[in-house]
């Protein structure tokens, strides 16, 4: 029998713990014996993934392992993942997500007793019990705690996130130009809506990010994200000008925009950005000073600025 979904996870050097944990959660799914497939794709690890991890499954999983030889980028290696496959459904994952046992078939039943096209669950990041201010801020934004329906393209993310093999095939898949840190979700999701794509998120389907990722490093990856793909993301598709507030620092002016941008621009200075920063470190309130951060972040890369 073909397999009715297609787990797919890029990994370079990923830590050995968490990785551990992702394949162990995988191997307890519960599909009632419908066969699936785990394709991993080594993206250029020093030690190959094939040395470090056991990746026997049970018998109705199949397992495949890709290797890139060399760092390719998150948008190659995905593209690698789902053109690998044969399943008719791509879930997208990552080496340091913990599932239930439910994950594939919550998956499944969206697509199939639903019948919504694109499927995005929840990515829990405060499930420790002594989780940060900012890992709580982090699963309140965006979709999180809003009840199951359709979501914007902006929110496109992977992670817990399945995709018809089709759509991807007719989008191409993710657009490689994109080589560093973040939107290459963001804008496969915009190419997908475009296509009249129905976007569902469902909070039920649920996995718990296993990495850390303190504050100061996270804004320094988003910062990174400013400078590449926001501004490719921007020159590539000019309908998406308001992206994450790009409007109020580049692009055409007019309106209240026009009165705004110079206290936005001062804002998103460094002494200024800098002193935020070190008080929400310390404090972890009011929290709408951790979307000064996060939004701040991207447009300070996109002012070729930044805060390190």
């Amino acid at each position: 029998m073909e397999a009715e979904i297609s787990v797919q996870i890029p990994a370079k050097d990923p830590p050995r713990e968490a990785f551990q944990t992702t394949l162990d959660c995988l191997r307890r799914q519960e599909t009632g014996g419908r066969p699936w497939e785990l394709v991993i794709v080594d993206d250029g690890s020093e030690v190959p993934v094939r040395e470090r991890f056991d990746l026997t499954f049970p018998g109705n999983v199949s397992v495949k392992l890709e290797e890139t030889g060399r760092p390719s980028g998150r948008a190659t290696a995905r593209n690698l993942a789902w053109r690998s496959s044969a399943a008719p459904i791509s879930l997208m994952m990552d080496a340091d997500l913990a599932s239930e046992p439910d994950l594939l078939r919550r998956h499944l039943r969206d697509h199939g007793e639903e019948g919504w096209d694109v499927v995005m669950g929840a990515r829990v990041n405060a499930w420790r019990e002594n989780a940060s201010s900012w890992e709580r801020w982090c699963d309140g934004r965006a979709m999180d705690h809003l009840p199951p329906g359709p979501f914007p393209w902006r929110y496109f993310i992977t992670g817990n996130i399945s995709v018809p093999r089709r759509m991807m095939e007719e989008t191409g898949g993710f657009d490689t130009n994109i080589v560093l840190y973040g939107g290459e979700d963001t804008e496969l999701g915009l190419r997908l809506k475009k296509l009249g794509v129905s976007l569902f998120w469902d909070p039920e389907i649920r996995v718990r990010h296993l990495d850390h990722v303190p504050l100061r490093r996270h804004l320094g990856r988003l910062v990174d994200y400013g400078k590449t793909g926001l501004r490719y993301i921007l020159e590539k598709h000019p309908e998406a000008r308001t992206l994450l507030g790009s409007h109020w620092v580049v692009g055409p002016a007019r309106g209240a925009i026009v009165l705004w941008r110079p206290l936005v621009r001062l804002t998103l200075l460094r002494p200024v950005y800098r002193s935020v920063l070190r008080w929400m470190e310390r404090v972890g309130r009011p929290g709408f000073l951790f979307t000064y951060l996060s939004v701040g972040a991207h447009l300070m890369g996109l002012l070729d600025r930044d805060f390190r």
